[in-house]
């Protein structure tokens, strides 16, 4: 035999669970206390998280300008040195002269840029530390266990 559908009660706008209104009204002045104590607590946590996202940004901002600047000097050397071989590679009188200015030009490149790599590295790791540092230090300062 098959079941016929089943019916089940709902409740009527009267009978549904009481507004939070209510709840507040008649929970324990404990309970009301402790619930504005929790909800001061988060709102405080919250603007120091918002605070301490600025100062990340700050300091990360800070930490970028350099690391453009040292890009942007970085990038005028190597152009610079570029411009400096191309001319020199323009008055070689022989193969042989050609292929020593280029064996020294590789070089200095060489070291260049294996010098810009790590100064740029540095900076890189310098502004990645600068934004998390303070987010770091907030997040460890509002879930301390205690």
């Amino acid at each position: 035999m098959a079941a016929g559908p089943r019916k089940t009660k709902t409740a009527s706008p009267a009978g549904e669970a009481p507004a939070v209104e209510t709840i507040v009204e008649t929970a324990p002045v404990e309970a009301v206390a402790e619930v504005k104590k929790v909800q001061a607590a988060a709102q405080k946590a919250a603007a120091e998280t918002v605070q301490s996202l600025e100062t990340s940004f700050a300091a990360a901002s800070k930490s970028l300008q350099a690391f453009s600047a040292k890009a942007i000097q970085a990038y005028q050397a190597n152009t610079a040195a570029s411009v400096e071989y191309v001319q020199a590679l323009a008055s070689v009188r022989s193969v042989s002269e050609a292929i020593a200015l280029q064996s020294e030009h590789i070089r200095k490149q060489y070291e260049a840029l294996t010098s810009q790599a790590k100064e740029l590295t540095a900076l890189a790791q310098q502004v990645a530390a600068d934004a998390a540092g303070p987010l770091k230090e907030q997040l460890d300062k509002t879930f301390k266990t205690k």
